[in-house]
């Protein structure tokens, strides 16, 4: 357990994106710590979440705290599984050179500084949910906690990218042309060496990757927490492990804003 926790410590501090280390490759990123420790803080959170509706219902429905707690690293989980295809596909196309296992180590250091971050705001979840009984509020609170977190582990992501791209900079190597004018020189081809031909990589294009994918991710991220719900539980609906399919997060956004403030 101790080493898991240091394992994120040292994502926290900023050690996993250190440039001399991006610049050997992404074996310093331990994928199976940051999952274990992922899931945990998903835990958490999600238990925050659920004691809405210990609460504020009688009697206090400890199923939706349960059900809250596994769906948070849930939410992740598949909305990572759903997206990495994607993101795959995407760096390979645009010569990132990382294979899909340094890939993955890549993406689980931003998911797991998120997931701290969301799992560190649950007492203040906790606080709120003890002295208001508001389910918009709550829901809005919740949704912009997911939000900030969310934008956290983005700038970590970007941050490391910005190392991964200098310590990977310079042009990428193709395959080789034959060697150009040997008739013209008068010498024969096998007394010219072949140069490579060279394919220009853009400065940034980890990072431009990324950030479309990243689009993707929040997107997906967004509808899955809908998809999933309820995470709080409304005080006037029986527990549910899954509602009905309706809308979608945007419109519920919308509508949970004009029922908070009375529209």
């Amino acid at each position: 357990m101790i080493r898991w926790l240091k394992e994120l410590d040292e994502v926290l501090r900023g050690h996993k994106g250190d440039a001399r280390l991006l610049a050997g490759g992404m074996a310093h990123i331990q994928i199976k710590p940051l999952v274990i420790v992922s899931i945990v803080l998903g835990v958490v959170y999600g238990a925050f979440m659920g004691l809405y509706a210990v609460l504020t219902r009688t009697p206090p429905c400890f199923a939706q705290m349960f059900a809250s707690a596994v769906k948070v690293p849930i939410l992740f989980i598949l909305t990572l599984v759903i997206t990495f295809p994607s993101l795959y596909v995407f760096s390979a196309l645009l010569g990132v050179r990382l294979g899909p296992k340094d890939t993955l180590r890549l993406i689980l250091a931003p998911v797991s500084a998120n997931l701290a971050v969301l799992a560190s705001l649950g007492p203040i979840t906790g606080f709120f949910t003890l002295s208001t009984s508001s389910y918009p509020f709550m829901k809005l609170l919740n949704f912009l906690f997911f939000a900030l977190s969310g934008i956290i582990g983005l700038k970590v992501l970007l941050t490391m990218l910005a190392r991964l791209d200098a310590a990977q900079g310079g042009p990428a190597i193709g395959v080789q042309n034959p060697a150009p004018s040997a008739e013209i020189a008068g010498q024969s081809s096998l007394e010219v060496p072949a140069r490579p031909l060279v394919f220009p990589r853009s400065k940034d294009t980890a990072g431009t990757t990324f950030r479309v994918w990243l689009v993707i991710y929040g997107l997906v991220g967004a509808q899955m927490g809908w998809v999933l719900r309820p995470f709080i539980g409304a005080p006037d609906i029986p527990f549910q492990w899954f509602r009905a399919r309706e809308a979608n997060i945007f419109v519920d956004l919308v509508r949970t804003i004009g029922e908070l403030f009375g529209a």
